[in-house]
C-alpha cells in the first residue's frame, strides 16, 4: 500500500485538484463532474453527496 496525496480547492462549480501526478481540473453540479486529469484522461463522474461513493469513466477525445 502507498501514501497518496490529494488536495482540492473549489471555486463555484470548478475544481482544482493537486495530487502526486500533478494538476488536474473539472466541471461540476449535483453528484456530476466532467474533468480533465492529472495525466491527461478525460473523464465524466457522478457521485452521491456525503458518502464519498462514486463511479467514474475516463474516455479519449481523438481530434485530427
Amino acid at each position: 500500500m502507498a501514501w497518496r496525496f490529494r488536495k482540492s480547492k473549489n471555486i463555484g462549480p470548478f475544481r482544482a485538484t493537486v495530487s502526486n501526478k500533478g494538476v488536474g481540473t473539472s466541471f461540476g453540479f449535483l453528484g456530476f463532474r466532467f474533468g480533465v486529469s492529472p495525466d491527461g484522461r478525460k473523464y465524466w463522474s457522478f457521485g452521491i453527496p456525503g458518502t464519498g461513493l462514486y463511479y467514474i469513466k475516463y474516455y479519449w477525445v481523438w481530434i485530427k
